[in-house]
């Protein structure tokens, strides 16, 4: 299963993991490290939802058995930790068409 990490917009440093079932395919003149794939947003009862494109997939929260650290180069002094990844958000269902519902 493909896996990304990606940075949550309500906190800096709050990332998730997102788990794929499947591949994401792209054209080859784009490459997938600073893509936009999709929008993932949580329903009213905590339920990750992710839109790509004209679709919609339903997932499920998962807490990370173990916490990893997302790091960045520091300078010439080596690394430093500027994030905490404490769960991952796993997508294991079809994506569902999304349908606009015209007036009539």
């Amino acid at each position: 299963m493909p896996e990304v990490v990606v940075r949550l917009k309500d906190s800096p440093d709050r990332w998730g993991l997102v788990e794929l079932q499947g591949t994401v395919e792209c054209p080859s003149s784009v490459t997938l490290q600073s893509a936009h794939i999709g929008d993932l947003h949580m329903d009213e009862r905590g339920v990750p939802q992710l839109v790509i494109g004209h679709h919609l997939l339903s997932g499920k929260v998962q807490k990370l058995d173990k916490p990893f650290g997302v790091m960045e180069r520091d300078g010439e002094r080596g690394w430093r930790v500027c994030a905490l990844v404490e769960e991952k958000y796993v997508f294991r269902t079809r994506p569902k068409p999304i349908i606009e519902k015209t007036g009539g």
